[in-house]
């Protein structure tokens, strides 16, 4: 039977039923329920009572392997533990395990990266959203709105007909689309079907997906910066001004770097589109923000050069290409098109380069470069 509780949540009920049911599922052994006294002193030891939900969880099953990862113990005598995972951040993070603040961990996927409660995100327990964290790169990212939320992506995820199958695109975007349908207002659950999409060669829906992770709190900052990309090679002038807005939005660098991007880049992505706009006024604030906080005096002459051709209906400035040239291109045009195809399919091409790079201008006129966003690239 299931441990009773006024504050268990359907999807952590729903968990716990579905690992009662398939006790011989592939890659699932579960530990013997905790004890009341062992997470009494787990908690203890780390300054603060764990979630309701997860609580509930370590009285029914003291961790174990399940079949996307492994559920952290609290018991002492088990490993992996709780207990032993938090030393290992607070050294990672040079402080102490029961500062209140530190990350509070509860699982480690397949992958290596931790799964942890966002202590810092609120002042009751329950609340707490879940972060994933790779102590190899620093990587914080929120992946669940609530423990519930992960419960009922695990029970998606096994319980769907593609479990098992080997990885793929399909399987990634499937992964992607139930994690949004179970937590609409998660950015990250929205970047997957995103980068899935567009691996797909669906430009437009994997724009809006885009659209939607960076609408969301906390949202995810480079994400403005695809869809922009996506939308100014598609021609989508309302998309390319809504991720320019918030793009263009004042930040100190630091945020700029989460971005993935710079004002400079972004000036020269959207010349093209704001040359030929109705929406003048619209564009202009964003010029005039994006050069108030140019990187440098460069930067700052570049973008006044794009802003005074667009709004003067002259001759859009070369932009500056964010990496080495594509090698250039030869008088065959049919054949350089073809090369340029297979060089996007295989990633050595990318959306930027079809938008800066200058060795790209004699096939800009001639074909429309938005095609190779059709191009399906599996994994």
């Amino acid at each position: 039977m299931l441990p009773s509780g006024p504050s268990m949540h359907q999807g952590v009920g729903d968990f716990l039923r579905w690992l009662e049911d398939h006790p011989r599922f592939p890659g699932l052994w579960t530990n013997a329920p905790a004890l009341a006294a062992e997470l009494q002193v787990v908690e203890h030891g780390v300054g603060s009572p764990f979630p309701d939900d997860l609580r509930q969880v370590l009285l029914r099953f003291d961790g174990g392997l399940l079949p996307s990862g492994q559920l952290l113990s609290a018991g002492p005598r088990l490993w992996p533990n709780i207990a032993h995972a938090l030393a290992t951040l607070a050294k990672h993070f040079r402080t102490s395990p029961d500062d209140p603040n530190l990350l509070l961990p509860f699982y480690r996927n397949e992958d290596g990266g931790l799964l942890a409660f966002d202590r810092s995100g609120g002042p009751v327990a329950d609340t707490w959203p879940i972060v994933d964290y790779y102590l190899a790169t620093g990587d914080v990212r929120l992946v669940y709105r609530t423990f519930d939320g992960w419960c009922r992506h695990c029970v998606s995820e096994w319980s769907a007909p593609d479990y098992g199958e080997p990885f793929g695109l399909h399987r990634y975007l499937k992964q992607g689309e139930r994690h949004a349908q179970i937590e609409p207002d998660v950015a990250t659950a929205h970047a997957t079907v995103a980068h899935a999409l567009r691996r797909a060669g669906e430009p437009e829906r994997a724009m809006g997906s885009y659209l939607e992770a960076a609408r969301c709190v906390p949202c995810l900052p480079w994400c403005d910066w695809e869809a922009l990309k996506l939308a100014v090679l598609l021609g989508r002038e309302a998309e390319a001004l809504e991720s320019a807005a918030r793009l263009a939005a004042p930040a100190p660098q630091p945020r700029w770097r989460d971005r993935e991007t710079t004002p400079c880049r972004v000036s020269d992505v959207i010349a093209r589109i704001a040359a030929a706009s109705p929406q003048r006024d619209d564009w202009l604030m964003v010029f005039d923000q994006l050069a108030r906080q140019a990187a440098g005096e460069e930067d700052r002459t570049q973008i006044t050069a794009v802003r005074k051709a667009v709004f003067s209906m002259e001759t859009l400035p070369e932009p500056r290409a964010i990496r080495p040239s594509i090698p250039p291109g030869h008088s065959d045009m049919e054949r350089w098109w073809k090369e340029l195809r297979e060089q996007y399919r295989q990633g050595s091409v990318r959306d930027e380069d079809l938008l800066l790079d200058p060795e790209l201008a004699a096939l800009r006129l001639r074909y429309d470069l938005s095609e190779l966003l059709r191009i399906r690239r599996e994994f």
